[in-house]
């Protein structure tokens, strides 16, 4: 009788001891010219080859790094128009690329840059390294640090959130804990009208709510709609002023009785006109007062917060959780504002909301920048707990040029008077075409420019 072949039992040993070492199902032995080769050769699916990291393969190695200056809308002729918006654009060796976005008012240039400057710092990186590269261009930059630098910083950073997720195949959110909220609202950025008085903002909040608007924000303190400048050089506040103020968020109150109202008056007063202002808000139950000083002084901000019910809110001008940590600890501020293009990315949001939420202080990103910086937000509200609500941002789901370009970029996009969702495409879930970039980008000398007309 034949003895049994050991070949067989041979192959099974090499494959579970393989499976042991390297990980069971991410092995296959193959049939080489000898046992040897099945476990060395460099042209089979050997042992040794297939645990050897291959070059430029699963490394996501960083090979291009560019500030893009872009402007999102159209007008009716077809012209760019709108806020320029600052995005980087970053290719791997594999040809995966991500976008993010570092706007920050009102100059783009510096930033871009500061991109620039930083390339030679990414390259050559693998964009797995989210964290590292991070303080690899903070540090290079700590002696000139400050927001143009963190803005550069926030632009890469998101992009490499955006690679991360398209190699893996899942969107951001579930990179960063997974979804928590399914939906989250958001608030109207202004449409009150040029009609500055309480009876004509009381029929136009009355008409936005039947629309299914859920919360407004405006700045009732400029003399129109769009002035956001301070209504004196010493910062105080007129009793005229303050009664036209409040007429205005009157009307808003009676023609729409359960509409929240926010409030943005841009850092204009000095700390005693904040706090008439702030306690003459009381009857009207606004949901937040937004940036009543300047956001330099935690304790004078925190002196307004202390003698008032009405929620003191700020964060926008502040570049880092160091920065804000003192607000949170000072318990200075009823709700928080982070910018992702401003305080540096999706990675510093996250721990200056960690942050935040020891203290129960819920956050609402600042949110008036593009639609990669608002895809990130999403992103971030959709996985936190202490979300509140979003800003409606430049693009205004509202109205049908803007919604028709939220469809474009994101596809499956939900037209909505009061919710945002979190897109489900791989990565940030923007899409956007070599055709559309070309339309859209705006080179240096023409944004500088314009900017200073």
């Amino acid at each position: 009788m034949k003895p049994p072949s050991l070949a067989p039992s041979r192959r099974r040993f090499l494959s579970q001891m393989a499976a042991g070492l390297l990980g069971a199902g991410t092995v296959g032995i193959g049939r080489g010219i000898s046992q040897v080769s099945a476990w060395t050769g460099h042209t089979t699916n050997s042992v040794l080859n297939q645990a050897r990291p291959a070059a430029g393969r699963n490394d996501l190695r960083i090979t291009k790094v560019d500030p893009v200056i872009f402007r999102f809308s159209k007008d009716r002729n077809g012209a760019l128009t709108g806020n320029f918006c600052l995005l980087c654009r970053i290719e791997t060796a594999e040809g995966i690329i991500g976008w993010g976005e570092g706007t920050n008012f009102p100059k783009v240039a510096p930033i871009a840059a500061e991109i620039e400057m930083d390339r030679p710092l990414i390259i050559g990186q693998s964009a797995w390294d989210i964290e590292k590269i991070w303080y690899d261009i903070s540090r290079s930059r700590a002696a000139m640090h400050g927001s143009t630098v963190q803005s550069a910083i926030s632009a890469v950073d998101i992009a490499l959130w955006d690679i991360v997720g398209q190699k893996l195949g899942v969107p951001v959110y579930k990179l960063i804990g997974g979804k928590v909220n399914e939906k989250m609202r958001y608030y109207r950025s202004g449409g009150l009208g040029e009609v500055r008085t309480g009876d004509a903002y009381k029929q136009r909040a009355k008409q936005m709510a039947a629309e299914g608007s859920i919360a407004v924000k405006f700045d009732p303190f400029g003399r129109s709609a769009n002035e956001t400048m301070a209504t004196s050089l010493n910062r105080y506040v007129e009793r005229r002023e303050l009664a036209d103020a409040l007429d205005l968020v009157r009307g808003i109150r009676e023609g729409a009785p359960d509409m929240e109202i926010c409030l943005d008056v841009h850092a204009k007063f000095n700390t005693a006109a904040a706090i008439r202002v702030a306690k003459a808000l009381e009857p009207y139950d606004v949901m937040f007062f937004e940036e009543p000083i300047l956001a330099e002084q935690a304790d004078a901000m925190k002196e307004v917060q202390s003698v008032t019910s009405t929620p003191i809110a700020a964060g926008e001008r502040l570049k880092s959780r160091f920065q804000m940590y003192q607000y949170i600890e000072k318990d200075a501020i009823r709700l928080y504002q982070p910018d992702a293009a401003r305080i540096g990315g999706i990675t510093e949001f996250r721990k200056a909301v960690s942050l935040a939420e020891t203290h129960f202080i819920p956050f609402q990103p600042h949110n008036p920048n593009g639609a990669v910086c608002l895809a990130a937000h999403l992103h971030l509200a959709a996985s936190s707990t202490n979300f509140s609500i979003l800003e409606q941002g430049r693009l205004n789901p509202n109205d049908a040029r803007d919604g028709e370009l939220l469809r474009q970029l994101f596809g499956d996009w939900q037209l909505d008077p009061a919710y945002f969702r979190a897109p489900e495409r791989p990565g940030l879930g923007l899409t956007m075409s070599s055709e559309y970039v070309r339309e859209h980008s705006v080179d240096i000398a023409t944004a500088e420019r314009e900017q200073r007309q």
